[in-house]
Order: C-alpha cells, then structure tokens, then sequence
C-alpha cells in the first residue's frame, strides 16, 4: 500500500488503470470512497480513471482499446491538415466491439512499446499508423511535425517503416522517406505533399538572402530560382502583415526570384490547377535558364 491518494495514484498510472493494479496500492474502502465523492470514475467495467481524462482516452478506455491514429496525433500535439471528427480506437483483431457514434475502430496488436501508460500509441507508431492510412498530404503534415518537435529522429522513423510488410506498408515507407522536420507548418507540409506527388521536389524553409534583403520562404528551388509559398490568412490577414508581404515578395522578385503563392482553399480543393501552373512555370524556367532535367 502507498500514502497516496487515490486520484494520484490513478494519475502516476497514466489517468486510467485496471482495479486489480490501483488494489495493489490502496484499499477498496479508499478505492469506494474515492469513486463515491467523484475523484475518479468507473470508465468501463474493471477499469477507474480520473474525472478530467480527456474524452477521446475516456471513450478509449471505455471500449477497452488503444486511443491511435489521428486521435493520438492530436493527444500527441503533433499538427495536423485538419483536426479529427472522431474518435480512432486501436482494439485486437478479432475483437467485435458495439459500434459506437463518433468511432472509429482500427485493428492490430500492438506490442507492450508500442503504448504509452495513458492509453495511447507512442508517437512513432501513431505516425506509422495515420502515414498507413490518410491522403499523403495529411501524413505527411503529422510525419514532418513530430521530426519538428524532435519527438521522433528520422532514423528512428524510417528503422519503423522500412520493417514493415504488407498492403498498408507503402503509405508509411514513402512519408518516412520524405518527412521534413524543416517544414514550418501543416499548410506548408500539404502544399509539399501535393507537389511531391506530381513529381515536383521543392526544399522547406529556405532562407534566401540578396543585396537588399533576406527572407525565408516556405518551398524553393535554387536551381530554378522558384518559390512556392502557402498564403494563410490566419497569418497574413492584417494590414501590417500584407504591407510586409509585399515588401518581401517585391525584394524575392527584384533579386530574379520567380514566386509563386497559393492559398489553404487552392491545395486543399484545387490543387490539380496548383500543379499545372507549378509545371508550366517549371517548365519555362528551365527553358529560361538552360537547364536540362535532373
């Protein structure tokens, strides 16, 4: 038995935990009282968890699975295109859980490392996991913001995918291979994602510095001297920052940049016109410029 409250002991266990683990540090009476003045919660059978447990764990917990994909992402704080509308749940296979409104099931066994104490797929197997199933541009923004945070290695997150086997293996080889942790942003990461699937490479957050000035822009080809930038408004909606987007621009131009800028609703809805102005600008800045393919 411990000195600790129940609520902390329950806390120290990842915010839920089976009550023959929370027995072994405190009593049934304590246990009880604890669950009668509400310090914690019944959130299945067998199972006690803090009344403040986020409600995609709560609803995990409650169906005896693993809180995985996109919902582990936002657990995570990795960023995403767009945030989850429901709740992913990793349960074992050939298990045959009632469908639940707002859930989503996924099935695999996970192995002992590959969960957390709270509940939730690690990081590395939460981006394996939505690389193996979401749109490319989408796996790729979650992919590049976990390299950003320094919470996976590039290593480590290719040493993942390149063991793995089977129909839903290519997803999560191909963003290990080009995840970015450069990448500023999710915009930026989906803008990259849809050109990266026409074929056309760009590199992230190059700082490009001339006579007059020195920006950093969000895709670039030095080759070509082409930028490719995403325009939020979220970022560049107020006076003072369209007036210093202008100068930017204006300074990329006069060192003989060619910019191109698009917006959230141009990758997301448009993005076949995105690549072919991409393309045809490509092309005739190669012809410009002499350069021959790589």
């Amino acid at each position: 038995m411990t000195d600790l409250a129940v609520p902390e002991v329950v806390r120290r266990l990842g915010g839920r935990a089976q009550t023959a683990v929370v027995l072994q540090r405190v009593s049934r009476r304590e246990l009880d009282r604890a669950l009668r003045v509400g310090d914690v919660v019944r959130a299945t059978r067998g199972v006690y968890a803090l009344p403040t447990l986020p409600a995609p764990r709560a609803v995990a917990a409650r169906v005896r699975g693993v809180l995985s994909h996109a919902s582990a992402a936002e657990h995570h704080e990795l960023k995403t295109v767009t945030p989850p509308d429901r709740v992913h749940v990793t349960v074992a296979p050939g298990r045959k859980p009632r469908p639940v409104d707002g859930v989503r099931f996924h099935y695999r066994t996970l192995a002992p490392d590959e969960v957390t104490r709270r509940g939730v797929t690690t990081v590395l197997r939460t981006v394996l996991d939505c690389a193996a199933v979401m749109p490319f541009r989408e796996a790729l923004a979650v992919a590049d913001s976990a390299l950003r945070q320094d919470l996976l290695l590039p290593d480590e997150l290719l040493a993942g995918a390149v063991v793995l086997r089977g129909p839903f293996s290519a997803g999560p080889q191909r963003v290990a291979r080009l995840a970015d942790g450069r990448a500023a942003n999710p915009f930026e990461s989906a803008l990259r994602a849809v050109l990266l699937d026409a074929g056309l490479a760009f590199t992230p957050q190059v700082t490009i510095t001339s006579d007059t000035s020195s920006a950093r822009v969000d895709l670039a080809d030095a080759r070509l001297r082409l930028v490719v930038e995403g325009d939020s408004y979220t970022y560049h909606g107020t006076r003072p920052a369209f007036t210093a987007d202008c100068v930017r621009y204006d300074e990329l131009v006069r060192a003989r940049w060619v910019v191109l800028r698009f917006a959230w609703e141009h990758v997301m809805f448009d993005d076949r016109w995105l690549v072919e102005v991409v393309r045809d600008v490509v092309a005739w800045r190669r012809q410009e410029l002499g350069l021959r393919r790589r």
